[in-house]
């Protein structure tokens, strides 16, 4: 049986026009201080190693490689409008939404003093044990 090796890439931030959200407050694409996760970027990668299941479907059709979510990080620490912007299929996407609702409240992203609503995006890799070894 194979080995399963989750790869989970660090956090990047993207250039995207700011987005109106529901109560008309402005989504920030980067500003002074960035939300961080409860402890910083290696809790965030360790809470996902931990959490990420490789999907069961994605394993028996040996899919491997990148999911793009997209989320906001709002005012209250809290992670809203989720979504996939790149997906490899076999249930990978629908694994790291999964994930992404289980997260505990960030600390909030800050300009000008004040704490602002902000995108994140985040890359999770998916390979099998037997990717590793042909590179």
């Amino acid at each position: 049986m194979k080995k399963l090796l989750l790869i989970i890439f660090s956090l990047s931030l993207y250039n995207y026009c700011d987005a109106q959200l529901p109560d008309n407050k402005n989504a920030a694409i980067y500003v002074e201080q960035m939300p961080e996760f409860p402890g910083g970027q290696d809790s965030l990668i360790s809470f996902l190693a931990r959490n990420i299941h490789y999907p069961d479907k994605a394993k028996s059709d040996s899919i491997q490689g990148k999911v793009v979510a997209k989320f906001i990080i709002n005012t209250n620490g809290t992670i809203s409008d989720a979504t996939i912007l790149y997906d490899i299929g076999g249930g990978c996407g629908d694994e790291v939404l999964r994930v992404l609702k289980l997260m505990p409240v960030w600390k909030a992203g800050r300009q000008n003093g004040r704490t602002v609503a902000v995108y994140y995006n985040l890359p999770v890799a998916f390979y099998l044990d037997d990717y590793k070894k042909q590179k």
